[in-house]
């Protein structure tokens, strides 16, 4: 007989699910990493140096040494034509790309991701990286990995909610395969993404992000991380950690001049004449421009935090990586470029921290491994600041060095916070919820709102409506209220259009005169509906029930004739909110009585069991009365040749060995019950 251990196997549904999405981003993201390593070695015939690690030279280094200038300004121009035209085969279409628009995605619930136009971007998104763009490779890796979530949904027919999760799944894979870091992965979908830290949600997070930073782990190695802090930084005295929150305060500002720099690119760009080719070639070339000079504003700029942070660089230098940097993602963004700007933006607050501490050394004494500390502090603080993100951008930091309780913690998490905070006061809108705004959409205001805006009615209607014709007689719409539960009866034309409804108070008028009972028809006590299309979302429903006196509103199909599609009671909507805000684990379980869906008492359930030994060979009502303590068995469930076969649990009913019981009762006697049932057959 097959056992029910712990939790069902639907349960387990989306761990299995979060688990492929993992594996998958995993690898798929290892292989676009190392398919951009390809283009950038043919680029600039990069090489393996004779080293311990057999580290491969930094993309900066390699231009210097082995392109002349007019390859340099060449390249990253040749790159950015081939990913604009790369894109003209989507024909005109723009699906969501980028963790931008995968926030979009997922937070409004909105839109899809198809295979062919996400293969497309991809591509497009390796030129313009491996050719020298100044953008993140972290947008294509969770695309990449949102991909599989979005077709893994589609093919398990997930509801919007489990689809949304799947998606922070993909998210989460692809950061953690970007960077190594699997918790800063989570977290960042945690936070910004979803805006959930429920455990359904964060607990199938964390799988998708751990397997596919095991699987890049095992294709890649470990080279993503920036080595031991300790290597490279110092405790900072009190009066340098307290000089964090000044840069904090700095942080907040920069990330809205960032943010605003990044809008004024794409507006410049929208305005030129020309082909979307022409654009992208156009933002190569400036880049290739600024790589002629300042070879470090190429690429996505992980290998110049790393310089930054282990030599000890000069105010000039900090000075132009900063400004140049900010150009070169400038014209990659505003261009139209196809990635992410998180490492970007490391890159640039890591260059704005080095500034910052060399101004400091004017006032204090600064050492060089102290210069180093504010380079990990400036880049938590802008990142902090660009994503209202502190979180995020702490963990990240503390990931990518595997730093320690002396050396980065208290600095880095006082610059973040009060880098946000500066932020947020500044301009509410982070750079993903701008990006929300941008497409006319509403921000959700925490999950409650989140909920209600992305939830639709057709999601939370039932179909169960009681239905009359307009030319009913009085006696056939008592029949229907005495013979169904329920209180309100939709009147339709002889089209089937709805034409009104009738509740239960409005035949009490007619019940104590009989000579009107033999003349009224239905639609002499019709009053008009009040109505919903299915396709309106969960907040367009709620100010309907500010009606005191409304119990339901019916569902209609849009168009001039309103056809009849089901009915949404209030108690469905407050249903679907506790799931969504709670999570399963946290609801109380639920029947259906009559066609009415009603709550079980706090701290009852109802639940199958397998027949314990002690119970075969007996009656019902000759149970042992110690084990049916605050249980009562409601049905057995007895095994057939095709088919299952339900009967009631009456008093004489003998059970077998082989049988199930479904008993209601509290949830430690059903516990109670099911572990002595599994300890006999074992």
């Amino acid at each position: 007989m097959p056992k029910q251990k712990g939790l069902p196997l639907r349960a387990f549904a989306i761990f299995l699910l979060a688990a492929v999405i993992g594996v998958a981003g995993g690898f798929l993201g290892s292989k676009f990493l190392d398919g951009l390593e390809w283009i950038q070695d043919a680029l600039t015939q990069r090489r393996v140096v004779d080293g311990p690690d057999g580290a491969r030279q930094s993309f900066p280094t390699a231009i210097e040494e082995n392109l002349t200038w007019w390859q340099t300004l060449l390249v990253p121009t040749i790159g950015g034509l081939v990913a604009g035209c790369l894109l003209l085969l989507l024909r005109g279409k723009k699906p969501a790309f980028g963790l931008a628009d995968l926030v979009v995605l997922v937070q409004l619930r909105k839109g899809t991701i198809r295979l062919r136009e996400s293969l497309v971007q991809t591509l497009s998104s390796a030129c313009t990286i491996g050719s020298g763009g100044s953008i993140g490779r972290e947008g294509a890796n969770s695309q990449i990995a949102a991909t599989v979530a979005a077709l893994v949904a589609r093919w398990a027919r997930l509801g919007s909610r489990p689809r949304a999760v799947l998606l922070g799944c993909g998210v989460a894979a692809g950061m953690a395969t970007s960077y190594n870091a699997p918790i800063t992965g989570a977290i960042f979908v945690m936070e910004v993404v979803l805006g959930n830290f429920a455990m359904d949600v964060f607990a199938p997070i964390v799988v998708a992000s751990v397997l596919a930073t095991i699987v890049r782990g095992e294709l890649r190695g470990k080279e993503a991380h920036l080595g031991e802090a300790s290597e490279f930084v110092a405790k900072l005295p009190w009066n340098l950690v307290f000089a964090a929150v000044l840069l904090g305060v700095l942080c907040g500002f920069g990330g809205i001049v960032f943010r605003s720099a990044l809008a004024t690119g794409r507006r410049a760009f929208a305005r030129l004449p020309g082909s979307l080719p022409f654009r992208f070639a156009l933002g190569g070339l400036i880049v290739g421009a600024i790589g002629i000079t300042v070879p470090h504003a190429w690429g996505n700029g992980f290998d110049v935090i790393h310089e930054l942070a282990h030599s000890a660089p000069t105010l000039g230098l900090v000075m132009t990586l900063f400004l140049w940097k900010l150009v070169a993602t400038v014209a990659t963004v505003g261009s139209g470029g196809l990635g992410g700007i998180f490492t970007p933006n490391l890159v640039i607050g890591a260059a704005f921290g080095a500034v910052f501490a060399h101004c400091l050394g004017y006032v204090t004494p600064v050492s060089d491994k102290e210069v180093a500390t504010f380079v990990f502090v400036g880049m938590a603080g802008l990142t902090a600041a660009t994503m209202h993100a502190p979180v995020t951008a702490v963990v990240l930091v503390f990931e990518m060095t595997r730093s320690h309780y002396d050396e980065l913690t208290l600095p880095v998490m006082l610059c973040s916070i009060v880098a946000s905070i500066t932020a947020s006061l500044l301009d509410e809108d982070s750079y993903y919820t701008a990006a929300i705004r941008q497409k006319g959409e509403q921000l959700p205001g925490g999950i409650e709102d989140l909920a209600i805006r992305t939830t639709y009615v057709r999601d939370v209607q039932r179909t169960d409506t009681l239905v009359v014709r307009d030319k009913a007689s009085f006696t056939e719409v008592m029949q229907v209220l005495g013979t169904h539960r329920g209180d309100t009866v939709y009147v339709q034309d002889e089209a089937g259009a709805l034409t009104g409804r009738i509740e239960l108070q409005d035949v009490k008028g007619f019940l104590n005169d009989p000579s009107l009972t033999n003349v009224v028809i239905a639609a002499d006590m019709t009053r008009p509906p009040v109505t919903i299309h299915a396709d309106q979302s969960v907040a367009s429903l709620m100010p309907l029930f500010d009606d005191p006196e409304l119990r339901e509103v019916a569902v209609v199909a849009a168009g001039p004739s309103p056809k009849l599609l089901g009915r949404v009671r209030h108690q469905d909507v407050l249903s679907m909110l506790g799931n969504e805000v709670l999570g399963q684990q946290r609801r109380n379980h639920r029947m259906a009585l009559d066609g009415e869906d009603m709550a079980l008492p706090v701290g009852y359930e109802l639940a199958t069991v397998p027949v314990p030994d002690a119970w075969t060979g007996h009656a019902v009502d000759a149970l042992p009365p110690e084990q049916l303590q605050g249980l009562v068995v409601v049905m057995a469930i007895r095994p057939g040749g095709r088919a299952t076969d339900i009967v009631a649990a009456t008093s004489d009913l003998v059970l077998e060995a082989d049988w199930r019981v479904v008993v209601l009762g509290k949830k430690g006697a059903i516990r109670r019950l099911r572990e002595d049932a599994e300890a006999a057959e074992q």
